[in-house]
Formats: structure tokens, C-alpha cells, sequence
């Protein structure tokens, strides 16, 4: 099958866009808002018991070297979490 390439000069506007990224990718003190949570019922049980919900604004305070955990700030409470936890989490930058 033969795909005909666009013409020079003009942009494909409908490849697909996810700005969403992990809490393990997120950057260091950017204003983050959860977005989902991927995992069984235990782990988004584990991320409640820690305060953490779908629609929270979180910030990221530090992030230990070698897949260590992620210390994040939510309502005035700091929270550490394993990477393998913290990679089922989306995220997207609020600033």
C-alpha cells in the first residue's frame, strides 16, 4: 500500500497530543494536577491512604537517584513514593 505524503510546507494537525506525563517524570517544584491513576483497586487504595486523589494539586520536592522515591507536597503534607507507584500515577503541569 502506497500512503501519499502531505504537501511540502504543511503540518499534520491530527497526530495525537497527550500532555499528561507520570508523577515519576514530572519535574522538580512544578504545581502538578492528578489526573488518573492506573492499577488495580490496591493501588489506588495505597495512593488514597497516603491523601492522594484524582484532581489534587500536588508539587514535587524531590526525587531520590537511581529510581528512589518521589517526595511530593499535597495540602501542606509531604508524602514519599516509590517509583514503581508513582509511574501509575498521571499527572499534567498546572505552572
Amino acid at each position: 500500500m502506497d500512503r501519499a505524503l502531505p504537501p511540502l510546507g504543511v503540518m499534520n494537525t491530527t497526530a495525537p497530543f497527550d500532555s499528561s506525563q507520570s508523577l515519576y517524570q514530572a519535574k522538580r517544584r512544578c504545581l502538578l494536577e492528578l489526573l488518573g491513576i492506573s492499577g488495580d483497586s490496591k493501588v489506588r487504595r495505597s495512593l488514597n491512604q497516603m491523601g492522594l486523589h484524582v484532581g489534587d494539586h500536588v508539587r514535587v520536592l524531590s526525587k531520590a537517584p537511581f529510581g528512589g522515591p518521589v517526595v511530593i507536597e499535597t495540602r501542606g503534607a509531604r508524602v514519599a513514593i516509590g517509583k514503581q507507584l508513582a509511574d501509575r500515577v498521571r499527572v499534567q503541569v498546572i505552572r
